[in-house]
């Protein structure tokens, strides 16, 4: 048995959940896997999963070896890392993963140029608005929006972007324009589909904070069909800017309540923690910031630390 290898199958599919997975990425075939991990808990003389028909669960022995495992096969990376410094070429395999609209709207050019730049690299973009669990899932970095929840992952803030408040001209001709927050109470209004105030939206105005009472009558889950939402006078609804800009230069939407916005979000590169960071991901997250410095609606934030 190859020890090396063995170890480096049995981190897979811990962190993948499944045998199948973990051969996936490892170019292997599902019995090859299965031949190793019974292998290493036969060399162990230690039971490493508990098995059941869908998914694999760690047992107290193998979550010890996963932890120790995993350190070790981050060394060997630090290794071999310090050692090819001098190579100009990026290799391996870098997973990335971000919110939908402003994944297809900014991210993705960002992301192909990059590629372009380092053929050697294979490179997985995946565009979703949930949270992913970026170690079971093998994410190398992900951008987060908004508040971060105290967690095993290392945060790095890189802008922040306004969130106003919009509707087409057509609609504010046929239903008006709301002179105060609490006028909207009157209006249609078009939201996220999970947004967790509801009915009642927070917003930063002249006089501070204030809450304004809503009544949705249309609400999805993507950052697109929200915005066609209000180009097709469906509402009056919040906007994030860097999504929004063209369509307000457009005059296809325009500004509600202009003194009032909801409070600025921030976008993060979240990454898990590690004393190693690979080159790749140091490259890629410098190179994100300087394509982020040139979005429209963004601000950027000045940070000095850079991943050098």
């Amino acid at each position: 048995m190859d020890r090396f290898a063995a170890m480096k199958t049995f981190v897979r599919v811990a962190e993948r959940g499944t045998l199948s997975a973990a051969a996936r990425e490892l170019g292997l075939t599902q019995p090859a896997v299965s031949q190793q991990i019974a292998a290493l808990e036969r060399h162990l003389d230690l039971r490493l999963f508990q098995r059941s028909t869908r998914r694999l669960a760690l047992t107290e022995g193998g979550e010890t070896y996963y932890q120790h495992a995993r350190h070790i096969l981050q060394a060997v990376d630090e290794a071999e890392e310090s050692a090819g410094e001098l190579s100009a070429a990026l290799r391996g395999n870098l997973r990335l993963h971000a919110p939908v609209g402003f994944g297809q709207t900014h991210l993705s050019p960002i992301v192909i140029e990059f590629q372009r730049l380092h053929t050697e690299l294979v490179i997985e973009l995946v565009l979703d608005d949930r949270v992913a669990d970026l170690i079971a899932e093998g994410v190398d970095v992900a951008i987060r929006f908004g508040e971060l929840k105290s967690s095993e992952l290392i945060a790095r803030k890189l802008a922040t972007f306004e969130r106003i408040l919009v509707a087409s001209p057509d609609y504010l001709a046929r239903h008006g324009s709301p002179q105060s927050p609490q006028d909207l109470a009157s209006h249609r209004h078009v939201r996220f589909l999970w947004t967790p105030q509801g009915e009642a939206i927070p917003l930063l105005g002249p006089k501070g904070p204030v809450t304004a009472p809503v009544r949705s009558t249309f609400l999805a889950n993507n950052a697109f069909v929200l915005n066609d939402a209000l180009c097709a006078g469906l509402g009056i609804g919040g906007a994030q800017m860097p999504l929004v800009q063209p369509l307000l230069e457009e005059s296809r939407l325009v500004r509600v309540l202009p003194e009032y916005a909801y409070a600025p979000m921030d976008i993060h590169v979240v990454y898990p923690t590690s004393r190693f960071l690979p080159r790749k991901v140091r490259a890629f997250i410098n190179y994100l910031e300087a394509g982020l410095a040139g979005v429209a609606g963004l601000r950027m934030v000045r940070n000095p630390e850079r991943y050098v």
